[in-house]
């Protein structure tokens, strides 16, 4: 698929690179208001990581993620655990099995937090995060690259120049 398709299919879900944002920051995709869109979306990212042989599916507190994050899952036949923040203490739903092999699901990581709070809880289960997997590739993502295991984007948001 290519990046024109990708960026058309983030617009119809209030999502895309950034280029009308602060910092080139991309919008926030909501695929519950575009439905066909996060099923093709969503298939975009399976095919990309079956070669990572995840167990298990983590989407962060956002409920557009878990839509996205559902259509992952479903389609590898993997479950979903959503994962939080309560004032610094990182919990996760139930079904997060022994020894995981975490794929870490969004739209975008805008924060790096959440990479690193996704590892965390990961790590403690005695479990790796293998990939992180984002519709929209940021600098957010790439400064924690080394902790995000295999890095899987459809389309980048465009760079910022400083100044």
């Amino acid at each position: 698929m290519d990046e024109a398709r990708v960026a058309a299919l983030l617009a119809r879900g209030g999502g895309g690179t950034g280029e009308d944002e602060p910092a080139g920051r991309p919008p926030k995709y909501n695929g519950l208001t575009d439905p066909a869109g996060v099923e093709e979306l969503g298939r975009l990212l399976v095919d990309r990581l079956r070669a990572v042989a995840p167990t298990t599916i983590v989407v962060w507190e956002d409920p557009e993620d878990v839509v996205l994050g559902h259509v992952v899952a479903r389609e590898l036949g993997l479950p979903v655990v959503r994962a939080w923040d309560a004032d610094g203490l990182v919990g996760h739903s139930a079904g997060l099995p022994e020894t995981p092999r975490v794929v870490l699901v969004a739209d975008a990581i805008r924060d790096a937090r959440v990479v690193r709070a996704a590892r965390a809880v990961t790590d403690r289960e005695g479990g790796s995060l293998v990939a992180t997997a984002v519709l929209v590739g940021t600098p957010e993502l790439h400064s924690v690259a080394d902790e995000a295991g295999e890095c899987f984007a459809l389309i980048e948001a465009p760079a910022v120049e400083a100044g």
